[in-house]
């Protein structure tokens, strides 16, 4: 291979001319989203609201009594995290109370908070799924669904039944994953330390 500095090399680029033209970088302005589009958007994340909650079961598979805590964890949730969540010290930043709410009413609802406080960034929420003692003809319905459905979030972390101050038996603590922007956020900070 001829090397750059080597007299052949410069016999052979003798008659080269440099290109002759304008250093002009091209800047596109994204274009802003019309309303059809914006519609399509909305419905899209609808539809997937509508998808996840679909995939909560309105049958129950196993009862749990009025007063009976409950309580779940997906692996990798440290010991002393879910001993902070038993205890009830972790701020409450959400609740969503599903009194008076039916069956397929509820199974939306708690898809649909569970969602929104993944995407605000809410980590700790209270749901009043109530212990339905006065509920005919099974009583814990709603509360039997909770602790059926809230494995099945991707966002949920862990649950546990709450402290007598915040419903005891008839509320559950929940845990939610972090979303991308915290997750960012905790590595700015660390990186500052």
């Amino acid at each position: 291979m001829p090397n750059n500095d080597s007299p052949e090399f410069r016999q052979l680029m003798s008659d080269v001319q440099p290109l002759k033209g304008e250093a002009v970088a091209e800047v596109r302005q994204p274009h802003a989203s019309t309303l059809a589009q914006e519609e399509r958007r909305r419905a899209a994340v609808e539809s997937a609201k509508l998808s996840v909650a679909e995939q909560l079961p309105e049958q129950v598979t196993d009862w749990v009594e009025p007063l009976e805590t409950i309580s779940w964890r997906r692996d990798g949730v440290q010991d002393g995290v879910f001993r902070r969540l038993k205890r009830g010290q972790y701020e409450i930043q959400a609740s969503l109370n599903l009194h008076q709410h039916r069956v397929s009413q509820a199974r939306l609802a708690v898809a649909d908070f569970i969602q929104q406080c993944y995407q605000k960034g809410v980590r700790n929420a209270l749901i009043i799924h109530g212990m339905g003692r006065q509920s005919k003809p099974q009583p814990a319905l709603l509360k039997s669904l909770c602790r059926q459905w809230l494995p099945l979030l991707n966002q949920v972390l862990a649950f546990h039944s709450a402290r007598p101050e915040h419903g005891g038996a008839g509320a559950s603590y929940v845990i939610i994953r972090k979303n991308t922007a915290a997750k960012i956020a905790t590595k700015e900070l660390n990186r500052r330390r």
